[in-house]
């Protein structure tokens, strides 16, 4: 079983969004999970399985200032 991320939007004004996750065989088997518990009324849905998500870091620690 391998863990996929659920990105979805209704209309092309809004970014995708995570919707949630689903846990599957494949990526076939993902999409019909999907489908079945987040509806089919999306204009885009993505999945992203966990397993291909890289995450680039810094080599050295900066300080980020937050304005409120």
């Amino acid at each position: 079983m391998e863990k996929y991320l659920v990105f979805a939007r209704t209309e092309y004004e809004e970014p995708l969004e995570h919707r949630g996750d689903i846990e599957a065989e494949n990526g076939e088997e993902a999409g019909k999970a999907a489908l079945e518990r987040f509806g089919g009324e999306w204009l885009e849905m993505s999945l992203v399985p966990e397993g291909g998500i890289y995450w680039a870091e810094r080599e050295e620690e900066v300080e980020v200032e937050v304005e409120t």
